[in-house]
């Protein structure tokens, strides 16, 4: 038990470098969900992150003040939708393919 213990600290401490180097579009050293850090992990969500992260500050920057607070709140039911998914990647592709969708709506 105290030997897997350790391997798996060991694990984590190589593997959270590598984090950091497919950096999503926040800090993945602090990624504190399971939906966090799977975006950290796989490099096609972590595309997915940015690229989700760049549509949405480009529609934030062309709408009127009071529309773009809609956005946000809108981004923030979406942020608690993406986290039920938890570590499970194909859902995760799934909320983001879908807000991205939306945000090209605008």
């Amino acid at each position: 038990m105290l030997k897997s213990l350790s391997l798996s600290m060991v694990l984590l401490g190589i593997a959270l470098p590598t984090l950091a180097v497919h950096a999503a579009s926040y800090d993945c050293t602090r990624a504190n969900t399971a939906a966090e850090i799977a975006v950290c992990a796989n490099p096609s969500l972590n595309r997915l992150d940015e690229d989700l992260a760049v549509e949405y500050r480009s529609v934030l920057n062309r709408l009127p003040p009071r529309r773009a607070d809609m956005v946000r709140d809108d981004q923030r039911s979406w942020l608690m939708a993406r986290d039920s998914c938890g570590a499970d990647v194909r859902c995760l592709r799934a909320r983001y393919q879908e807000r991205l969708a939306r945000l090209n709506e605008y």
